[in-house]
């Protein structure tokens, strides 16, 4: 009967040990993630009044302005730019290229990437241009 007389016991649970590994495994994630940026290339299109939107297209080729050039968010050189022309356009069937040339870079960049897309076999190639501020849609 002495056992029905005690009063039971509270229970005390230490969670210094649990918030510890919590604020360690904070700590851990917070460490080791890598925050991605978007490198490309930093271009400024050049404005028109008159423009035209072109449909979905599966090419888009930037040129920077000192002839950098990216092919959809990849950077391709001028040398190995019909190669990977190429494949691009045998995997997707693309056949419309639009380039986005940087309004400082050289007149010369362009038409050689014209030059090199035409030699490919892109049927149709567009100029990118920003739209100038009175312009309709």
């Amino acid at each position: 009967m002495a056992d029905e007389s005690r009063e039971p016991q509270e229970v005390e649970l230490n969670l210094t040990p649990m918030i510890d590994c919590v604020f360690l495994l904070l700590i851990f994630f917070m460490v080791t993630t890598v925050f991605t940026s978007s490198v490309g290339l930093k271009i400024e299109l050049p404005k028109a009044e008159h423009w035209q939107k072109i449909g979905e297209t599966k090419l888009s080729l930037s040129v920077g302005e000192e002839g950098a050039m990216e092919l959809n968010g990849r950077v391709v050189t001028k040398s190995s730019l019909a190669g990977v022309l190429m494949g691009v356009k045998r995997s997707s069937g693309a056949v419309t290229l639009i380039i986005k040339a940087d309004r400082a870079s050289r007149h010369e960049h362009t038409l050689d990437v014209m030059e090199i897309a035409k030699g490919v076999g892109i049927e149709t190639i567009s100029l990118a241009v920003e739209k100038s501020g009175d312009a309709d849609e």
